[in-house]
């Protein structure tokens, strides 16, 4: 998949309260639930996304970390890094989808408060998309 494919969209929110880094990884890990990208995937260079996005290099290498640390890409010295689902969604226990499903929800309420919405606006945007 080519950088500029999977970045088209992305759009790094300064304002929002939410640190790029964490913006950044949200995005890939999102990337990877959606099926965009899938095991083995490479992920593009800090560098490309330092271009692609304007956001310093460490600030990159720092959400690399981060999804590195929970187990989701594998860097390799010299070969870049490469996304690494093992478990499956669908393999967690009941409890921890729950927590995940919260924890999701506690950070989408936060951001779209962040942009003047709330619940209520969330909940009819969903039940919205439900219909059609």
């Amino acid at each position: 998949m080519s950088v500029q494919s999977l970045m088209k969209n992305w759009q790094i929110e300064f304002h929002s309260g939410i640190p790029v880094y964490k913006q950044i990884a949200n995005r890939l890990t999102s990337a990877m639930a959606d099926g965009t990208l899938t095991s083995g995937d490479r992920l593009p260079t800090i560098r490309e996304v330092n271009q692609a996005l304007g956001v310093n290099p460490n600030t990159v290498a720092k959400a690399y970390r981060e999804l590195a640390l929970k187990g989701l890409i594998d860097g390799q010295r010299g070969f870049g890094s490469f996304v690494k689902l093992e478990d499956p969604v669908g393999a967690l226990p009941e409890a921890k989808k729950k927590a995940k499903l919260k924890e999701l929800y506690d950070r989408m309420l936060t951001e779209a408060r962040s942009h003047g919405l709330n619940e209520e606006n969330i909940i009819s945007f969903i039940n919205q998309k439900k219909t059609t």
